[in-house]
């Protein structure tokens, strides 16, 4: 079974893991949940839509297109869109 709180994709910032960072922030720090490497970067969160199928955020985007965002799950393989319905 596959760690499913690292991100398949390096750093493109530095070439470092991702980990999933929900819940791990100490108190009074940022709280929104993304992946973070060990210096620091942060993936947007808006590129790591959470699988339908499986759960997990390790997806990545595959194109866009009138109004509606084509993702692959990296963990489980399914495609999917975000909005789920078209605008």
């Amino acid at each position: 079974m596959e760690n499913s709180i690292l991100r398949t994709a390096p750093c493109a910032e530095c070439g470092a893991e991702m980990m999933w960072t929900q819940n791990v922030w100490p108190p009074g720090a940022e709280t929104s949940a993304a992946y973070r490497c060990l210096n620091g970067h942060l993936a947007d969160p808006s590129t790591t839509r959470q699988c339908p199928k499986c759960g997990v955020h390790d997806t990545t985007l595959v194109t866009s297109a009138t109004g509606q965002q084509f993702f692959r799950c990296a963990q489980c393989g399914e495609p999917f869109t975000f909005p789920r319905s078209p605008p």
